[in-house]
């Protein structure tokens, strides 16, 4: 309900402008107020074809009822899908997940030497960084 009321301002503020283009070009003459005219003009038709959208499906939804909850129809029906999907989802994503977690379980294993080591060479220090005394 907040989104049509936020998209009816928006439409009536563009309508406001249109109008204000166009009243200044009837009143200033001269290079440019053809063109400021016709974009008026444009824009102004445009702004009250997407009021009366607006409006039409503003009244069309509070007719089925979609403004007396905080979610709407749309997010109620969303809720219903991601419930009846999530059981499915979670069946085929867990062996993938439990084998990638297995895999990188590994490589840790193999790798901690590795680490250990090189965390011994160089303490934390950054790249080209040395606290031994012969390299100052």
């Amino acid at each position: 309900m907040f989104i049509m009321h936020i998209s009816a301002i928006f439409a009536l503020s563009v309508l406001l402008g249109s109008t204000a283009l166009i009243i200044w070009s009837l009143r200033n003459p001269g290079a440019g107020s053809a063109f400021g005219k016709t974009i008026g003009t444009l824009v102004f038709i445009g702004a009250v074809l997407s009021l009366s959208c607006i409006a039409y499906y503003g009244v069309k939804y509070w007719y089925q009822g979609s403004f007396e909850t905080p979610t709407g129809i749309s997010m109620q029906m969303g809720n219903d899908m991601s419930q009846k999907m999530m059981p499915m989802m979670m069946e085929q994503m867990m062996p993938m997940m439990m084998e990638h977690m297995k895999e990188h379980m590994g490589q840790m294993g193999n790798m901690g030497d590795m680490q250990q080591k090189g965390n011994m060479e160089n303490m934390g220090m950054q790249k080209g960084e040395s606290h031994h005394p012969a390299a100052q």
